[in-house]
Protein backbone atom coordinates (compact mmCIF):
# COMPACT_ATOMS: atom_id res chain seq x y z
CA UNK A 1 0.00 0.00 0.00
CA UNK A 2 1.08 3.41 -0.73
CA UNK A 3 1.72 6.21 2.03
CA UNK A 4 -1.62 7.78 0.92
CA UNK A 5 -3.45 4.50 2.90
CA UNK A 6 -2.52 6.46 5.89
CA UNK A 7 -5.27 9.00 5.98
CA UNK A 8 -7.58 6.06 6.28
CA UNK A 9 -7.87 4.66 10.32
CA UNK A 10 -7.79 1.37 10.56
CA UNK A 11 -12.04 -0.29 11.27
CA UNK A 12 -13.70 -1.14 14.26
CA UNK A 13 -15.00 -4.61 13.34
CA UNK A 14 -17.45 -6.68 14.13
CA UNK A 15 -16.55 -9.80 16.52
CA UNK A 16 -16.43 -12.92 14.88
CA UNK A 17 -19.41 -14.96 13.81
CA UNK A 18 -20.50 -17.72 16.51
CA UNK A 19 -22.75 -20.64 16.93
CA UNK A 20 -25.70 -20.56 17.58
CA UNK A 21 -25.77 -17.32 15.52
CA UNK A 22 -24.15 -18.33 12.33
CA UNK A 23 -27.11 -19.63 10.47
CA UNK A 24 -26.41 -19.11 6.96
CA UNK A 25 -29.62 -16.63 7.22
CA UNK A 26 -30.19 -12.77 8.51
CA UNK A 27 -33.58 -12.81 10.51
CA UNK A 28 -36.73 -15.44 11.13
CA UNK A 29 -40.26 -13.71 10.02
CA UNK A 30 -44.03 -14.72 10.79
CA UNK A 31 -47.06 -14.13 12.81
CA UNK A 32 -46.88 -14.43 16.79
CA UNK A 33 -48.76 -17.54 17.73
CA UNK A 34 -52.34 -17.98 19.71
CA UNK A 35 -50.72 -19.67 22.28
CA UNK A 36 -47.64 -17.07 23.21
CA UNK A 37 -50.96 -14.53 23.71
CA UNK A 38 -49.62 -12.59 27.07
CA UNK A 39 -46.52 -14.13 27.52
CA UNK A 40 -43.28 -11.78 28.05
CA UNK A 41 -41.31 -11.40 24.18
CA UNK A 42 -38.27 -13.27 25.25
CA UNK A 43 -40.75 -16.73 25.22
CA UNK A 44 -40.85 -16.10 21.44
CA UNK A 45 -37.17 -15.82 21.04
CA UNK A 46 -37.04 -19.01 23.15
CA UNK A 47 -38.68 -20.82 20.69
CA UNK A 48 -36.92 -19.73 17.67
CA UNK A 49 -33.35 -19.76 19.03
CA UNK A 50 -30.76 -20.09 22.44
CA UNK A 51 -33.20 -20.41 25.61
CA UNK A 52 -30.87 -18.89 27.72
CA UNK A 53 -30.33 -16.38 25.41
CA UNK A 54 -33.36 -14.77 24.78
CA UNK A 55 -33.63 -11.94 27.16
CA UNK A 56 -30.52 -10.63 26.15
CA UNK A 57 -31.82 -11.19 22.63
CA UNK A 58 -34.46 -8.97 23.11
CA UNK A 59 -32.90 -6.66 24.75
CA UNK A 60 -30.36 -6.10 22.05
CA UNK A 61 -32.79 -5.22 19.93
CA UNK A 62 -33.18 -7.81 17.83
CA UNK A 63 -37.05 -8.80 18.35
CA UNK A 64 -38.83 -6.40 15.66
CA UNK A 65 -42.68 -6.75 16.33
CA UNK A 66 -45.18 -4.60 12.95
CA UNK A 67 -41.64 -3.15 11.87
CA UNK A 68 -40.63 -1.51 15.00
CA UNK A 69 -37.71 -2.56 17.67
CA UNK A 70 -39.36 -3.84 20.55
CA UNK A 71 -36.24 -4.21 23.53
CA UNK A 72 -38.35 -5.02 26.49
CA UNK A 73 -37.87 -8.81 26.77
CA UNK A 74 -41.32 -8.58 29.08
CA UNK A 75 -43.57 -6.89 26.76
CA UNK A 76 -46.34 -8.70 26.34
CA UNK A 77 -47.13 -10.80 23.08
CA UNK A 78 -50.26 -10.19 20.63
CA UNK A 79 -51.24 -12.90 19.08
CA UNK A 80 -51.61 -12.03 14.94
CA UNK A 81 -48.94 -9.28 14.94
CA UNK A 82 -45.83 -9.76 12.75
CA UNK A 83 -42.42 -10.47 13.85
CA UNK A 84 -39.14 -10.33 12.63
CA UNK A 85 -36.22 -11.99 14.34
CA UNK A 86 -33.00 -10.44 13.27
CA UNK A 87 -30.23 -12.75 14.28
CA UNK A 88 -26.79 -11.40 15.80
CA UNK A 89 -24.49 -13.48 14.27
CA UNK A 90 -21.66 -12.94 16.68
CA UNK A 91 -24.32 -12.80 19.76
CA UNK A 92 -25.38 -10.02 22.16
CA UNK A 93 -21.91 -8.87 22.57
CA UNK A 94 -21.84 -5.41 23.47
CA UNK A 95 -18.08 -4.69 22.47
CA UNK A 96 -18.25 -1.14 21.67
CA UNK A 97 -17.87 2.25 23.54
CA UNK A 98 -17.34 6.16 22.08
CA UNK A 99 -13.96 7.12 22.51
CA UNK A 100 -14.04 11.28 23.84
CA UNK A 101 -10.64 11.72 22.82
CA UNK A 102 -12.62 11.31 19.00
CA UNK A 103 -14.90 14.38 19.92
CA UNK A 104 -13.88 17.41 17.81
CA UNK A 105 -16.05 19.50 18.32
CA UNK A 106 -19.31 20.35 21.26
CA UNK A 107 -21.18 23.16 22.60
CA UNK A 108 -24.59 22.99 24.60
CA UNK A 109 -26.39 22.22 21.43
CA UNK A 110 -24.29 20.24 19.19
CA UNK A 111 -21.81 17.57 18.97
CA UNK A 112 -19.06 16.61 15.95
CA UNK A 113 -17.28 12.84 16.08
CA UNK A 114 -14.83 12.11 14.03
CA UNK A 115 -16.65 8.61 14.01
CA UNK A 116 -14.39 5.33 13.36
CA UNK A 117 -15.07 3.29 10.17
CA UNK A 118 -16.71 0.22 10.67
CA UNK A 119 -18.94 1.17 13.39
CA UNK A 120 -22.59 1.98 12.31
CA UNK A 121 -23.25 6.06 13.32
CA UNK A 122 -27.24 4.87 14.36
CA UNK A 123 -28.77 1.07 15.66
CA UNK A 124 -29.51 -1.87 12.94
CA UNK A 125 -31.66 -4.68 12.99
CA UNK A 126 -29.89 -6.85 14.90
CA UNK A 127 -28.07 -4.32 17.13
CA UNK A 128 -29.23 -1.32 19.20
CA UNK A 129 -25.92 -1.00 21.25
CA UNK A 130 -22.58 -1.12 18.94
CA UNK A 131 -23.48 2.17 17.27
CA UNK A 132 -21.63 6.11 17.60
CA UNK A 133 -25.73 7.39 18.40
CA UNK A 134 -26.81 5.12 21.62
CA UNK A 135 -22.75 5.14 22.38
CA UNK A 136 -23.06 8.83 23.16
CA UNK A 137 -26.64 8.87 24.61
CA UNK A 138 -24.71 5.86 27.56
CA UNK A 139 -21.87 8.75 27.94
CA UNK A 140 -24.24 11.62 28.40
CA UNK A 141 -27.41 10.48 29.75
CA UNK A 142 -29.08 12.86 26.62
CA UNK A 143 -31.34 11.97 23.92
CA UNK A 144 -28.88 12.39 21.00
CA UNK A 145 -30.71 13.55 17.34
CA UNK A 146 -28.12 12.80 14.32
CA UNK A 147 -27.92 15.13 11.97
CA UNK A 148 -27.21 13.27 9.14
CA UNK A 149 -25.93 9.80 8.36
CA UNK A 150 -22.20 8.06 7.23
CA UNK A 151 -21.90 4.55 6.42
CA UNK A 152 -20.68 2.01 8.55
CA UNK A 153 -17.53 1.98 6.44
CA UNK A 154 -17.18 5.05 6.53
CA UNK A 155 -15.33 7.65 8.89
CA UNK A 156 -15.27 11.21 9.73
CA UNK A 157 -17.18 13.95 10.65
CA UNK A 158 -20.41 12.78 12.09
CA UNK A 159 -22.81 15.75 13.78
CA UNK A 160 -24.84 15.28 16.49
CA UNK A 161 -27.78 17.35 18.34
CA UNK A 162 -28.28 17.70 21.84
CA UNK A 163 -32.04 18.65 22.08
CA UNK A 164 -34.98 19.07 19.84
CA UNK A 165 -34.50 22.92 18.97
CA UNK A 166 -30.84 22.21 17.46
CA UNK A 167 -31.84 19.16 15.74
CA UNK A 168 -34.84 21.40 14.48
CA UNK A 169 -32.24 24.20 13.10
CA UNK A 170 -30.11 21.59 12.08
CA UNK A 171 -32.52 19.86 9.84
CA UNK A 172 -33.22 23.75 7.96
CA UNK A 173 -29.64 24.18 7.17
CA UNK A 174 -29.75 20.73 5.45
CA UNK A 175 -32.69 20.62 4.10
CA UNK A 176 -32.30 24.35 2.69
CA UNK A 177 -28.65 23.39 1.19
CA UNK A 178 -26.89 25.23 3.71
CA UNK A 179 -24.12 22.56 4.99
CA UNK A 180 -21.39 22.05 3.24
CA UNK A 181 -19.07 18.71 3.45
CA UNK A 182 -15.95 17.72 1.94
CA UNK A 183 -14.61 13.46 1.81
CA UNK A 184 -11.06 12.37 1.10
CA UNK A 185 -11.14 9.10 -0.71
CA UNK A 186 -8.67 6.56 -2.03
CA UNK A 187 -8.83 4.70 -5.26
CA UNK A 188 -6.35 2.85 -7.83
CA UNK A 189 -5.71 4.82 -11.01
CA UNK A 190 -3.13 7.01 -12.15
CA UNK A 191 -3.42 10.89 -11.51
CA UNK A 192 -5.67 12.61 -14.31
CA UNK A 193 -4.84 15.35 -16.42
CA UNK A 194 -7.47 17.54 -14.84
CA UNK A 195 -7.81 19.33 -11.73
CA UNK A 196 -11.40 18.95 -10.95
CA UNK A 197 -14.70 17.83 -12.62
CA UNK A 198 -18.51 18.30 -11.20
CA UNK A 199 -20.28 14.92 -11.54
CA UNK A 200 -23.99 14.82 -12.38
CA UNK A 201 -26.01 11.96 -12.43
CA UNK A 202 -28.98 10.77 -11.01
CA UNK A 203 -28.91 8.29 -8.08
CA UNK A 204 -31.71 6.07 -7.76
CA UNK A 205 -32.70 2.43 -5.86
CA UNK A 206 -31.77 -0.51 -7.70
CA UNK A 207 -32.30 -3.75 -5.65
CA UNK A 208 -30.49 -3.87 -2.52
CA UNK A 209 -28.07 -1.25 -4.02
CA UNK A 210 -28.02 2.16 -5.82
CA UNK A 211 -26.82 3.22 -9.53
CA UNK A 212 -26.46 6.52 -10.95
CA UNK A 213 -27.23 7.16 -14.25
CA UNK A 214 -27.37 10.23 -16.65
CA UNK A 215 -30.84 9.27 -17.82
CA UNK A 216 -33.95 7.29 -15.97
CA UNK A 217 -35.69 7.71 -13.00
CA UNK A 218 -33.41 8.78 -10.03
CA UNK A 219 -32.98 11.96 -7.86
CA UNK A 220 -30.26 14.63 -9.18
CA UNK A 221 -27.20 14.37 -7.82
CA UNK A 222 -24.12 16.82 -8.03
CA UNK A 223 -20.42 15.73 -6.84
CA UNK A 224 -17.68 17.54 -7.33
CA UNK A 225 -14.20 15.94 -7.17
CA UNK A 226 -10.80 16.75 -7.29
CA UNK A 227 -7.56 14.56 -7.53
CA UNK A 228 -5.25 15.60 -4.51
CA UNK A 229 -2.02 13.29 -4.76
CA UNK A 230 -0.89 10.20 -6.79
CA UNK A 231 1.47 6.98 -5.61
CA UNK A 232 1.98 3.97 -6.49
CA UNK A 233 -1.10 3.54 -8.60
CA UNK A 234 -3.54 4.76 -5.91
CA UNK A 235 -4.96 8.46 -6.02
CA UNK A 236 -6.34 10.49 -3.05
CA UNK A 237 -9.45 12.65 -4.06
CA UNK A 238 -11.19 15.28 -2.46
CA UNK A 239 -15.31 15.31 -2.97
CA UNK A 240 -17.61 17.85 -2.17
CA UNK A 241 -21.02 16.83 -2.60
CA UNK A 242 -23.31 19.06 -3.37
CA UNK A 243 -26.56 17.62 -3.15
CA UNK A 244 -27.12 14.53 -0.08
CA UNK A 245 -28.07 11.03 -2.01
CA UNK A 246 -27.32 7.90 -0.22
CA UNK A 247 -24.09 6.42 -1.50
CA UNK A 248 -23.53 9.61 -3.53
CA UNK A 249 -19.58 9.77 -3.42
CA UNK A 250 -19.26 6.16 -3.75
CA UNK A 251 -21.25 6.04 -6.68
CA UNK A 252 -20.32 8.99 -8.54
CA UNK A 253 -16.60 7.87 -8.38
CA UNK A 254 -17.26 4.26 -9.55
CA UNK A 255 -19.22 6.79 -12.26
CA UNK A 256 -15.89 8.50 -13.25
CA UNK A 257 -13.71 5.05 -13.77
CA UNK A 258 -12.85 5.55 -9.97
CA UNK A 259 -14.44 2.84 -7.73
CA UNK A 260 -13.54 3.55 -4.15
CA UNK A 261 -11.12 0.72 -2.18
CA UNK A 262 -12.77 -1.18 0.13
CA UNK A 263 -16.52 -0.75 -1.33
CA UNK A 264 -17.71 -4.28 -2.11
CA UNK A 265 -20.73 -2.94 -3.60
CA UNK A 266 -19.76 -0.99 -6.47
CA UNK A 267 -16.38 -2.23 -7.95
CA UNK A 268 -14.04 -1.63 -4.85
CA UNK A 269 -10.78 -3.17 -4.85
CA UNK A 270 -9.96 -5.26 -1.45
CA UNK A 271 -8.91 -3.33 1.23
CA UNK A 272 -9.04 -3.28 4.96
CA UNK A 273 -12.17 -0.99 5.40
CA UNK A 274 -14.33 1.57 2.88
CA UNK A 275 -11.16 4.42 2.22
CA UNK A 276 -13.83 6.84 2.39
CA UNK A 277 -13.18 9.96 4.85
CA UNK A 278 -15.44 12.76 6.18
CA UNK A 279 -13.16 15.85 7.04
CA UNK A 280 -14.51 18.84 6.31
CA UNK A 281 -18.26 20.35 7.76
CA UNK A 282 -19.56 23.71 7.52
CA UNK A 283 -23.10 25.09 8.33
CA UNK A 284 -24.32 28.52 7.69
CA UNK A 285 -27.19 30.39 9.19
CA UNK A 286 -29.68 31.66 6.66
CA UNK A 287 -28.39 34.88 6.96
CA UNK A 288 -25.12 33.24 5.81
CA UNK A 289 -23.10 33.61 8.95
CA UNK A 290 -21.37 30.54 10.16
CA UNK A 291 -22.65 28.38 12.54
CA UNK A 292 -19.62 25.62 12.43
CA UNK A 293 -16.97 25.32 10.27
CA UNK A 294 -14.15 22.54 10.70
CA UNK A 295 -11.58 21.69 8.16
CA UNK A 296 -9.54 18.95 7.69
CA UNK A 297 -6.86 18.24 10.54
CA UNK A 298 -3.68 17.55 8.64
CA UNK A 299 -1.44 20.39 7.74
CA UNK A 300 -0.72 19.16 4.27
CA UNK A 301 -4.40 19.41 3.34
CA UNK A 302 -4.39 22.96 4.08
CA UNK A 303 -6.13 24.95 1.32
CA UNK A 304 -8.39 22.28 0.16
CA UNK A 305 -11.67 23.28 2.12
CA UNK A 306 -12.50 26.71 0.24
Amino acid sequence: MSDLAAYFDAPILDPPAIEPFNQGFPFLTGLIPKDLAGCPAYRLVAKLGPPELAQEIVAFGCLWINDRPKSDPFWPLEPGLKFRLNWPRYGPKRFYEVDPQRIVFEDADILVYDKESGRPAQSVPHDNHNNVQAGFERLTKTTMRLAHRLDAGSSGLLMMAKNATAAARLGQAFSAGRVEKLYLALTPGEKPSWSEKTISAAIAKAGPHYVARAEGPGKPAQTIIKPLKAQDGQILWAARPLTGRTHQIRLHLAWAGYPIFGDNFYGGQPFPRLALRAVGLRVMSHNGGEILSLKPKEPELEGIWP
